[in-house]
């Protein structure tokens, strides 16, 4: 049995307190920490065999959790999708457009992903008019970065039968231009209108794409992930890659049960649980983004008469969520906006009085009231946050909110105050930088990209933000296996260069990984 023995390290356990005289080593037996403490005493455990590692004073700590990542997408990006996040203008992303269909002549369908207007001088969405300037003889789907809304060409809606009768689902919009026709812009459940016409990917593709994302994971110490909108096809891919050992990370997979533009829902999966592999959760969507202006709200947006738009229908997700809690699964509801919170959090209500020991997650949880936070912690309620959208998409938050919604925008301090347990998390590919420790530095100096600070008074510590990158994290999934380092736990750790305990905050991205470990093996280093 394989063993490693590090030794010259400053451990951050997240069990026992951060530094408390718990030593300066650490040795793994297999796949599990076997102990802690001083070298000396450690080596005289130690098999002859076991691999010694000086680690220099670096500091040891469990991998990161990121509890709410779209893994497939992410990997997508590196591989099939053409990238524009962050692109700086309408013009660019064409120009980029224009080039990708050059370089890839035999693609059927062209699909991009990640512009957001708010950054260009413009401060439009583009239309299909505008698409069409570049590609009109195939069709092309760009979505926006919080892949909430996004635009088709003309010779995709002619693919999709769009017209200016189309029926829309029931919690999404189809935009018209001025003369009553569709402009090429899709919202929330209508996206479902155009991608149900695009050829789906192959299993074996979707398998490329998580192991592309899981070469970015390891590159910044995440050692386990949450996938937030697991398909039926994926849930496969999924399973057969545990199966083959070849996951290489701890997956919690959500599988969705609606799906975007369709009126049945998916089938209800089973519980499933293995060292690297798990399923106890399922996913529903209740409202959009902050950034696009399609999270749900009581108030309109800033300068608007927008309020968002509410996805579920109330009977159809009691029946649903009831489905499978009865099969002893738990449930994740996307929900931003206040409007949209109030919706989940009275229907988590009902649902809490014949089973109340069910995980019940809220994702995002953008805009809480008062009055919600002390639901959730009456009623059991857990969150996966991202802060780290402050940092990427403040600007977005800044113009489209008012000064009240503003100030209580992820409000993860007074979300820890009242004793719920939350989780942090990136969202991506809806953020391009998935960096935990950028989010951790978004947590702590709640800055924007353009050095702006919203709601200052809801920063928090490193301490508590690197909880919730690890043991939170774990807990929320509802697993005990990782999360922390201490004996017997999964031997899920990484090297970090510096202490992000006494960097500047302003400092904390720049804290880099050095190795990591996954089950009791080196998988990458710097």
């Amino acid at each position: 049995m394989s063993s490693i023995l590090i030794y010259n390290a400053n451990i951050l356990s997240f069990h026992s307190g951060f530094q408390k005289g718990q030593g300066d080593a650490l040795l793994t037996e297999g796949n599990r920490i076997k102990a802690i403490g001083r070298y000396e005493e450690l080596k005289q455990l130690a098999a002859s065999t076991a691999e010694v590692i000086d680690a220099e004073g670096k500091t040891l700590m469990p991998g990161f959790n990121d509890t709410h990542i779209h893994i497939w997408k992410v990997g997508n990006l590196e591989t099939y999708m053409l990238d524009v996040r962050g692109v700086a203008s309408m013009d660019d992303m064409l120009e980029m457009l224009g080039e990708y269909n050059e370089k890839y002549p035999e693609a059927v369908w062209i699909t991009a992903r990640g512009f957001n207007e708010a950054l260009w001088k413009s401060g439009k969405l583009p239309t299909a008019q505008d698409i069409d300037r570049v590609i009109s003889h195939k069709p092309v789907y760009i979505i926006r970065t919080c892949a909430h809304i996004a635009v088709a060409n003309t010779k995709a809606m002619q693919l999709a039968n769009i017209t200016a009768s189309t029926t829309v689902p029931t919690g999404g919009v189809m935009h018209l231009d001025e003369n009553g026709k569709p402009n090429g812009i899709f919202s929330e459940t209508a996206l479902g209108l155009i991608t149900s016409h695009i050829p789906p990917y192959s299993k074996e593709q979707l398998k490329t794409m998580v192991k592309a994302a899981r070469d970015e994971f390891y590159r910044y110490g995440i050692t386990a992930a949450t996938d937030p909108a697991v398909d039926p096809l994926l849930l496969q891919a999924y399973h057969e890659m545990n199966k083959a050992q070849e996951l290489g990370f701890r997956l919690n997979a959500l599988p969705i049960i609606l799906p975007d533009g369709g009126e049945e829902p998916y089938s209800i999966p089973q519980l499933f649980d293995s060292d690297f592999f798990q399923v106890n959760t399922v996913k529903f969507f209740s409202d959009g983004g902050l950034s696009g202006k399609t999270a749900a709200l009581n108030r309109h947006y800033k300068n608007s008469t927008d309020q968002g738009v509410l996805r579920l229908q109330q009977e159809q997700y009691v029946q649903l969520c009831r489905q499978a809690m009865e099969k002893g699964l738990g449930v994740a509801t996307h929900a931003i906006g206040d409007a949209a919170i109030e919706f989940v959090i009275d229907i988590y209500k009902r649902l809490h009085a014949d089973f109340p020991a069910q995980i019940k997650r809220i994702e995002h949880l953008g805009l809480p009231l008062e009055k919600h936070l002390q639901d959730m912690q009456a009623y059991h309620i857990a969150t996966s946050m991202q802060t780290i959208f402050l940092h990427e998409l403040g600007r977005n938050f800044i113009k489209y909110l008012d000064e009240d919604y503003l100030n209580h925008c992820y409000p993860v301090k007074s979300v820890l105050q009242h004793g719920i347990l939350a989780a942090l998390s990136s969202d991506a590919p809806v953020v391009k930088d998935f960096n935990p420790l950028m989010g951790v530095q978004s947590a702590v100096t709640r800055t924007t990209s353009d050095g702006d600070v919203i709601a200052r008074q809801e920063a928090i510590t490193v301490e508590q933000a690197l909880r919730c990158y690890t043991s939170n994290a774990a807990a929320i999934s509802a697993t005990d296996e990782y999360g922390s380092i201490e004996p017997g736990k999964l031997a899920d750790f990484i090297l970090l260069d510096r202490n992000p305990l006494t960097v500047s905050p302003q400092e904390l991205s720049t804290v880099t990984v050095q190795q990591t470990f996954v089950d009791g093996k080196l998988v990458w280093e710097m």
